[in-house]
């Protein structure tokens, strides 16, 4: 098979001949040449204007058929489209088949009927009156006269000790909100300062509202609470501890330098009492390690490397309970002395 570049027909196969020249091919060629060759035999002497160019035409229609296609399509395949386009019919006529269907004549007489209707006067639907509801007296309202207005005097009295009133208002809520800054800032001096004048405004409030009272000749109004202020001193944070594990026997801590930095890539390797490494651990980007499995109870040590850095030997000893991480902090770092 050849390699094709373009998309052709690759799933059929043709028998070939000759070189390149399939079993159609050779066919097509063949009786081209036969019928020129027959041509020649029979009418080249006595007719050979006649003969030679049929003899010409058939043996061009052998070579066209076998070997010229057109737009990468044989001879033959427009041959046989053409004289299919020739053929087929290009206008259908509907013929009917004589089959009667029944037809509604109230459908058929369907003008009549709508005619017929258009002068019939219809009735309007009656509408339902209500009955009117009977009317009944209200009962006349006696407008009983209140007291007499107070005088001018006691009104102008009544405006000044409403507007102290409020004036005061103001100034504790002033006062309050001091109060609660000062709060917040823990100043002991500034506090017991705003928190004398805000008793004293509490007071001269108290004392207006007795008054108002009187001229008014009103009950008099409830005692504002006093307000009782105190001391809280802020909360100290308390200090979270880190777990890392919550099984027990799992040997695990934190890794830090002199200047409690964490260190990463610390190898931690443990020990048990005959000097054999059951775990090596390396710690993370925070410094912490911890084993994956609980070891046995005992006695184990703990020996930190990294490069530049000299850790203490540690030794734990195991007995079944859950371990707080280890805090280890790295002696000193040291360099290469020059010689």
């Amino acid at each position: 098979m050849e390699a094709h570049p373009i998309p052709q027909n690759v799933t059929s196969f043709q028998f070939k001949l000759v070189g390149d020249m399939t079993l159609k091919q050779f066919i097509y060629l063949s009786s081209g040449m036969g019928i020129a060759y027959l041509t020649f035999v029979l009418l080249a002497a006595p007719a050979p204007l006649l003969a030679w160019p049929l003899i010409f035409l058939f043996a061009f229609l052998g070579i066209a058929l076998a070997f010229i296609p057109i737009t990468d399509r044989p001879l033959d395949h427009w041959l046989k489209a053409f004289l299919r386009a020739v053929y087929l019919p290009t206008k259908r006529v509907w013929q009917k088949q004589g089959r009667a269907f029944p037809q509604n004549p109230l459908f058929l007489n369907r003008l009549n009927v709508y005619l017929s209707t258009q002068g019939e006067i219809k009735n309007p639907i009656p509408i339902p009156l209500a009955t009117p509801a009977l009317s009944i007296p209200l009962p006349k309202t006696v407008i009983s006269t209140g007291p007499s207005l107070p005088t001018p005097e006691e009104l102008t009295k009544t405006v000044k000790l409403a507007q102290q009133a409020q004036s005061l208002q103001v100034k504790i809520i002033e006062g309050e909100r001091e109060l609660k800054q000062i709060k917040q800032s823990m100043d002991a001096e500034k506090f017991n300062v705003v928190f004398a004048n805000l008793q004293n405004l509490v007071q001269d409030a108290q004392q207006i509202r007795q008054q108002l009272a009187q001229v008014t000749k009103e009950e008099p109004l409830k005692e504002a609470p006093k307000l009782k202020v105190e001391v809280v001193p802020a909360p100290k944070p308390k200090q979270t501890k880190l777990v890392l594990t919550t099984a027990p026997n799992v040997i695990n801590g934190i890794v830090v330098d002199a200047e409690n930095n964490y260190l990463e890539g610390v190898v931690v390797v443990i020990h048990d009492k005959e000097g054999l490494p059951v775990r090596a651990l390396k710690t993370n980007k925070l410094g912490q390690f911890t084993g994956s499995t609980p070891l046995a109870n005992g006695s184990y040590t703990i020996e930190l490397e990294k490069d530049n850095l000299i850790f203490d030997l540690l030794k734990i000893e195991l007995d079944g309970k859950i371990l707080p991480p280890l805090t280890i902090a790295a002696k000193r770092v040291y360099g290469n002395n020059p010689n």
